[in-house]
């Protein structure tokens, strides 16, 4: 009973990260001028609201999560709730939290604004005549 409740709950947390994707890409095409898209841009924009939110819905998972493993009913642990299937259940949402975290910090301190000034910098003129290569644009 207790693997079926905890994959359950994940399985909800999958299903609300899938909706949100849906969400996320139509935020970004409807607030994206449409002049000034970029495949790249908008991906990693999509993917950077999607992680952010993600991380916000981990919250009521790990509350569920942890709840789990009490009765409602009685307020005791439950029987399977021993000491290590605990430390298992926490175990996990430590390592999702600490991959969600890490991922939002280097999507917003590195990857976000590379791709933006890496956007801005692309001159169709001077590409067209060769003076502008992709070196060029990184450095």
């Amino acid at each position: 009973m207790a693997l079926i409740q905890t994959s359950l709950i994940w399985v909800t947390y999958a299903v609300a990260i899938a909706i949100l994707l849906v969400v996320a890409s139509i935020f970004v095409y409807v607030y994206q001028t449409p002049r000034d898209r970029s495949a790249s841009v908008t991906i990693v924009c999509i993917f950077t609201i999607l992680s952010l939110l993600a991380t916000v819905l981990l919250l009521p998972v790990d509350i569920a999560l942890v709840s789990s493993t009490n009765s409602r009913t009685q307020g005791i642990k439950k029987d399977w709730a021993t000491p290590d299937a605990v430390d298992s259940i926490v175990y996990q949402l430590k390592i999702v939290y600490y991959t969600l975290y890490s991922l939002d910090a280097v999507l917003c301190l590195l990857v976000v604004p590379f791709t933006y000034f890496l956007h801005e910098e692309y001159d169709e003129v001077a590409t067209e005549e060769g003076t502008q290569t992709l070196g060029t644009r990184l450095w």
